[in-house]
């Protein structure tokens, strides 16, 4: 069995490449000699504040509406203990995955790594030994507003302390007896959980991208539609990034198709929902950059309020926990995704329609009350998916318009809405984008195209779903269209999710 490779945490910059690895437990996870030393710097920081009675938010005095009442150093455990435990109120709703939790704990590792935060070197080794232990504690989802995840991290907290956390396990074999000064804001203090789930939603969304250019060449193929409009020509005049490579892609995917023969397209000029694949792609493909940009840069943001400033032992109270920028990016991306989705639901419908197509209606054998995608609701299944994208694409940047902590806390970011929505979004779309791949090859086997003359790179998808697709037998056995979801997934290489 091949070893895993190990990322040494504070030895440079986390990836999201980095996080998603971790998340799926294909990489290890050790903490750097850098970070060591790093995390002893800024701890003795904070050591010397707490030592000379200097307030210092969080650090002797209370954090939010509380910030100016000082706690003495006498209680500086007891308040750290309690307010972890306090923070951690649990609310019904969703649970954080494994994967999530795995990666909220790595990214969390990181930013301690950094010598921003000034916890104890023993908090970083209990909590890197419980991942490497893969002693996984629980965290609600559906609790922060977008500055800091402060009531999920709290829960990933608690068993670290030897207290009973929001389900069993999570202590790790280093569970501390109590927290130190700076302890408590720390752990709580950070968009860790955002950012893993937000982490895993870009992959997937990647995966999503890849399978929707397979899924518009084959509907191409199916629908004998008109290459020219997909010539690099085309794409070059626009000059858009996006374009030019989902038209690189698409290209790539029609190698050696029989469509790009004279006299193979059925029309001069294909509806623009399969014309302007290369540019409604590349516009996604433009958001996705845009994510994964923001996304890549946080996880090496310093947010933990206050920072500590080991090159002259001050404190930095701040703002860098809060989460505009990734709310904006996943928005951007999730309407993009959106109108990618309404583009296929729309091929669908004209690849079943007679007046498009030249074929049976629905694809059926013959004209006539039986067979055929529409017979198995197909188009129903699309219409419907197609509406849950788009509803989740509505934006979340502007829906926030609380006053927190007495007013202290009166704007937010709203990024964990946006990553919600965006996973929310994540099922429909799949099942749209395998309804179109399941349309596209109904219609390639009913005009007797063989496999062997589509392109290349949809050879091998369009044969594992064919052998799926109940043609001639609609209606002898209910059709689940799971199996086809999962071809399709693997197709572009999506890591299959824990069960």
């Amino acid at each position: 069995m091949l070893s895993r490779p190990t990322i040494a945490l504070g030895e440079r910059p986390l990836s999201l490449k980095d996080v998603t690895a971790i998340a799926h437990r294909q990489a290890e996870v050790e903490l750097s000699a850098e970070g060591r030393a790093a995390v002893l710097r800024a701890r003795a920081v904070v050591d010397r504040l707490v030592d000379e009675g200097i307030p210092a938010y969080g650090i002797t005095t209370g954090v939010g509406s509380q910030k100016d009442f000082g706690v003495s150093r006498e209680a500086i455990a007891r308040y750290n203990n309690l307010m972890i435990t306090a923070h951690a109120t649990v609310a019904p709703g969703p649970s954080a995955s494994a994967e999530v939790v795995r990666a909220a704990l790595a990214i969390q590792l990181a930013l301690f790594a950094k010598g921003r935060s000034g916890v104890r070197l023993e908090l970083v080794e209990s909590l890197l030994a419980r991942l490497q232990a893969d002693d996984l504690p629980a965290a609600r989802l559906g609790s922060s507003v977008g500055a800091s995840d402060i009531v999920a991290m709290s829960q990933l907290a608690v068993p670290l302390i030897r207290k009973q956390g929001v389900a069993p396990g999570g202590s790790g074999p280093a569970p501390l007896d109590g927290l130190a000064a700076k302890e408590a804001i720390s752990l709580l203090n950070s968009n860790s959980l955002m950012l893993a789930e937000a982490t895993l939603a870009l992959a997937e969304v990647r995966a999503v991208l890849d399978a929707a250019t397979l899924a518009g060449a084959l509907s191409m193929e199916g629908f004998r539609g008109n290459l020219n409009s997909w010539r690099e020509e085309v794409d070059q005049a626009r000059g858009q990034p996006g374009q030019l490579r989902t038209g690189r892609a698409l290209r790539e995917a029609l190698a050696e198709s029989r469509l790009w023969q004279a006299g193979e397209a059925r029309f001069l000029q294909d509806p623009l929902s399969f014309r302007c694949i290369p540019q409604i792609h590349g516009a996604a493909e433009a958001a996705y950059d845009f994510a994964h940009a923001i996304f890549e840069a946080e996880l090496s943001a310093a947010c933990d309020n206050p920072l500590i400033d080991t090159a002259t032992g001050a404190f930095l109270s701040h703002g860098n926990m809060e989460t505009s920028a990734c709310c904006l990016a996943m928005d951007t991306l999730r309407q993009a995704l959106a109108k990618l989705v309404e583009a296929s639901g729309q091929r669908i419908h004209k690849i079943q329609w007679p007046g498009f197509t030249g074929l049976p209606t629905s694809l059926a054998v013959e004209p006539g009350a039986i067979g055929g995608v529409q017979f198995l609701n197909f188009g129903h299944l699309a219409g419907a998916n197609v509406g849950a994208v788009r509803q989740a694409a509505f934006p979340a940047l502007l829906n926030y318009s609380g006053q927190l902590d007495d007013g202290v806390e009166d704007v937010a970011g709203n990024a964990p809405q946006s990553v919600t929505e965006t996973v929310r979004s994540l099922v429909p779309a799949w099942n749209v984008l395998t309804l179109e791949v399941a349309c596209a090859v109904w219609a390639v086997h009913r005009r007797d195209v063989p496999i062997a003359a589509l392109g290349k790179g949809l050879r091998p998808l369009a044969r594992e779903i064919l052998a799926l697709l109940p043609i001639g037998s609609e209606g002898e056995a209910i059709v689940d269209l799971g199996p086809l979801v999962e071809v399709v997934k693997t197709a572009v290489g999506l890591p299959a999710g824990e069960k």
